[in-house]
């Protein structure tokens, strides 16, 4: 991986040098490095940013519907088409 592709990548997911930084649990002095050219980029780095992408949620769902999954979910905990507590 390049430099660019890099930038592109951190980019479509919509993070900053920092965030994607502290998700590599590295600087984002590291981060710029790699973009720049100044720095090789890991081999290590594809994997790792695979990891990332996978584990960012879409920014399209509502907050409400996001869990720690990064799945949507019923914002009640009920199934879909039944009211909590209630009878169909």
């Amino acid at each position: 991986m390049e430099g660019n592709e890099l930038q592109q990548r951190r980019e479509a997911l919509g993070m900053s040098r920092d965030e994607l930084a502290k998700a590599l649990q590295t600087t984002s002095v590291s981060v710029w490095r790699w973009e720049n050219g100044k720095r090789a980029v890991p081999p290590y780095l594809s994997l790792a940013l695979e990891t990332v992408e996978r584990e960012r949620v879409p920014k399209s769902l509502p907050a409400a519907q996001k869990t720690a999954t990064g799945k949507a979910s019923a914002s009640n905990g009920a199934s879909p088409g039944r009211k909590k507590g209630g009878k169909k």
